[in-house]
């Protein structure tokens, strides 16, 4: 007989990562059945099993969980916030979007800058996300420009009208998240109206 979902969930603060997955995963597998104890879990005030417990409820994706995802939103831990909004844009709830928006530059992917999870998340949500996302175009912060615009770039050019990419890119004051502040704002601009005209 397998472990209790109480032990997988004590397991989940395990110091080895091959235990915190197979606990994981088997939490998930155990579906709605879990979600009590994982909700209970996102309580601790251990870092590591809160997201941990997030990253499940993500996961299982019982809309029932939804008011807590959104306070989840507010944890002081990034990965925790991040699998929160994850978990809403899995259970389709209509908050999600400003979820990811609020997320995006929570649990970057180490490997492939700027990407995040909530990039990811936005950019699977696809052109309903765009009203939300262009606004960051103008952000003070650069870092938050570049996803915005990653999200941005990568939605419109599966559309038929971002085919042609660079033209339309070109047409639109050629946005880099980098230009000088004035052409920039003068870019997003242009993505703004785009992005309200094609929405």
């Amino acid at each position: 007989m397998g472990l209790s979902i109480q032990d997988l969930v004590k397991e989940l603060s395990s110091p080895d990562f091959n235990v915190r997955a197979l606990a994981l995963a088997e939490l998930a597998q155990r579906g709605k059945a879990a979600t009590p104890a994982l909700l209970e879990a996102l309580k601790s005030p251990d870092d590591l099993l809160r997201a941990q417990a997030a990253q499940g409820l993500a996961e299982i994706a019982d809309s029932s969980c939804a008011e807590l995802l959104v306070q989840a939103l507010s944890d002081s831990n990034d990965e925790v916030r991040a699998r929160a909004a994850q978990g809403l844009a899995r259970i389709h709830d209509s908050r999600a979007i400003d979820a990811l928006v609020h997320t995006i530059n929570d649990l970057p992917d180490v490997l492939r800058h700027p990407y995040t999870l909530s990039t990811y998340g936005l950019i699977e949500l696809g052109q309903p996300a765009l009203p939300a996302v262009a606004p960051l175009l103008k952000s003070a912060d650069p870092t938050t420009r570049e996803r915005a615009f990653l999200v941005v770039r990568t939605i419109v050019s599966e559309l038929p009208e971002g085919k042609n990419w660079n033209q339309l890119w070109q047409s639109l004051g050629h946005y880099d998240p980098h230009m000088i502040t004035p052409d920039r704002d003068r870019a997003a601009d242009e993505w703004l109206n785009w992005i309200r005209q094609h929405s």
